[in-house]
């Protein structure tokens, strides 16, 4: 060993393989040396600890399962087991039955798990209580009063949001109606029928007048998270409340993915007449996809 810094991590193989650093701390003496060789003497020993109870949770998985050909049976272990943060509240968080990851392109089923999708936290769940399968998602930042907003308006303009909160780990827990792919899918998966052109920007203008008012900006209006209802009379809802924003006051992402065609810039401070203009372009391509679509069908 070598250096001033320890740092540890953890790998998990399960669907895929997941890597997360637990802690990093500095190997200083000095005034403070006591305190730190006491620390970083508790840490070995929760590793050790840790080592020996790994050891015995696998012995035993060999024991119950000696031979290849008897399936492991599916754990709990292999989903998310979150807790509130700070680790002293009183929220309850509701409970869940997961029972897959989900595609975040179209929100179908995932048993086996790509590289795209290994990077997002998008699970199926089913609530006990009520027996309804609902969409679990974890994500860094989520703007919850955008997305109440929406689901609160008359038709709803975003699927109904059931719980979110803060839990350990820097992150959101959101869990919302899912919305599974008979119902409804994403413009980028399934552009609408010419006719239902004018629906889709009605419903779209209106979410966005709703929001506005409130000095949001919803800050990614693109296909992937417009879903239309093509059974609900062309009917629209917005999802992904992850980069709302408030106008003149906030920024956009600094990892923006320029491949977005937003037409904004990584850190630009967010503005309501972007959400507008990615409306036009957004309307646009949807034209022109239909248009191939219908010159491709009568050749």
């Amino acid at each position: 060993m070598s250096g001033n810094r320890l740092t540890i991590s953890i790998a998990v193989f399960t669907d895929a393989v997941y890597a997360d650093e637990l802690l990093s701390v500095k190997l200083l003496l000095g005034p403070h040396g006591s305190n730190n060789v006491n620390h970083i003497a508790r840490v070995f020993m929760a590793i050790n600890e840790s080592k020996d109870q790994l050891a015995v949770l696998y012995r035993g998985l060999l024991d119950s399962h000696p031979t290849p050909s008897v399936p492991t049976p599916v754990t709990k272990a292999l989903w998310p087991n979150p807790t509130p943060y700070p680790p002293d509240s009183t929220t309850q968080l509701p409970n869940l039955d997961f029972i897959c990851k989900v595609d975040r392109a179209d929100g179908t089923r995932l048993f086996v798990v790509d590289e795209d999708n290994e990077r997002h936290a998008l699970y199926l769940a089913r609530m006990p209580t009520s027996n309804e399968d609902v969409l679990v998602k974890f994500s860094a930042n989520y703007h919850e009063d955008a997305h109440r907003l929406l689901a609160n308006a008359e038709p709803p303009l975003a699927p109904a949001l059931h719980f979110c909160t803060r839990v350990i780990g820097d992150m959101y827990m959101v869990v919302m109606e899912y919305v599974p792919k008979a119902k409804g899918q994403s413009l980028f998966i399934a552009p609408p029928p010419q006719s239902a052109l004018e629906d889709v920007r009605e419903g779209i203008d209106r979410a966005l007048d709703l929001l506005h008012e409130k000095d949001l900006v919803f800050g990614d209006l693109r296909e992937p998270n417009v879903l239309y209802l093509p059974g609900d009379t062309g009917r629209v809802l917005l999802v992904d409340f992850d980069g709302v924003g408030q106008d003149g006051k906030d920024r956009y992402s600094a990892c923006l993915n320029p491949e977005t065609k937003l037409g904004v810039a990584r850190g630009q401070i967010m503005k309501k007449a972007d959400d507008r203009k990615n409306l036009e372009r957004l309307m646009g391509r949807l034209k022109e996809r239909i248009a191939s679509r219908v010159s491709q069908t009568s050749v």
